[in-house]
């Protein structure tokens, strides 16, 4: 299996058969040969390579043109180019977002030398991404419920310092909702943990579904669901309020395991609202704290209703 695939851009095969030779004399690299620029992409069509070696004067599409291509469609692909027309076209292809460039005739020792940097450079490179990649798959996870897959509380602590903050420095507003699943514990008790677990999902989806894209929804608890309104205030937050409300008493339940709608079943959401500017309202946990009084006082209210803070 070779440890690399290395793309060889030439017109002339005299030139590219010698290039092969001195890439095959030790290191154990798999060679694919192109004989323009045009040729070469197709060839990257067809399957990866880890570095391209191209000449920069080819009929068809040269290796400058190859070059800029590349740049823009595969801005991670290290490419060395060789000319034998003088430093101009080199820093040229360097300006140009080259690797490296060498100039013929040229040294087999140099040359490998080359190629193995370029191509260390390449392996470094993917392995930093992928690195970032996993960070960022840990990350999402650190802040995600994993059971409803929105935020969860440790990451609303970190959003809500930074969204009241925000509010404060620029005085725009900022509204907050708690709604609260009535009688949740009697669908526990009635129809088992996993519908219940089931409801907290399709809630939480629902809740995704019906907000706008900069609004900020969380699983704050149990069965309870926190909102963060950015740029909007009371009446936007109770129209908001309803409307979720509103959606959860039509929003149909589905059995675990079936694919039948339970009957019997529907929701009703308790909903507290808090907003900024409000003088009461100094701290970020002020605002979380008036939108949980005004939720319970929905409860105490009937429930399946809106309290505003």
């Amino acid at each position: 299996m070779s440890a690399y695939s290395i793309l060889v851009v030439d017109d002339s095969w005299e030139s590219r058969d010698a290039i092969t030779a001195i890439l095959n004399t030790q290191e154990d690299y798999s060679v694919v040969l192109a004989e323009n620029g045009q040729d070469a992409l197709h060839k990257l069509h067809a399957q990866t390579v880890d570095l391209v070696i191209t000449d920069i004067s080819m009929p068809v599409m040269d290796g400058l043109a190859l070059l800029d291509h590349l740049v823009k469609s595969e801005p991670d692909l290290p490419v060395i180019t060789f000319t034998g027309f003088g430093d101009l076209f080199g820093i040229k292809a360097l300006e140009r977002g080259a690797e490296d460039c060498i100039f013929k005739p040229f040294d087999s020792r140099d040359f490998k030398l080359r190629v193995a940097k370029a191509l260390k450079y390449s392996r470094l490179k993917k392995y930093q991404e992928l690195l970032e990649q996993k960070n960022e798959e840990l990350r999402v996870l650190a802040i995600t419920d994993q059971l409803t897959q929105i935020y969860n509380r440790r990451y609303l602590q970190e959003v809500l310092r930074r969204e009241f903050t925000r509010a404060k420095r620029y005085r725009s507003r900022l509204s907050c909702l708690v709604a609260d699943i009535d009688h949740f514990k009697q669908i526990n008790d009635l129809y088992g943990h996993m519908q219940g677990d089931a409801v907290l999902r399709e809630l939480a989806a629902m809740l995704k579904s019906t907000t706008r894209e900069v609004d900020i929804p969380f699983r704050y608890g149990g069965e309870e669901f926190l909102v963060l309104l950015p740029e909007t205030d009371r009446r936007g937050a109770e129209v908001v309020a309803d409307r979720l409300r509103r959606a959860a008493e039509t929003m149909p339940v589905f059995r675990v395991g079936a694919a039948e709608v339970i009957e019997d079943l529907t929701l009703s959401l308790s909903v507290g609202i808090s907003s900024y500017p409000d003088p009461r309202v100094r701290t970020e946990a002020d605002l979380i704290a008036l939108a949980d009084e005004a939720m319970y006082l929905a409860k105490q209210h009937g429930r399946n209703c809106v309290m505003v803070g």
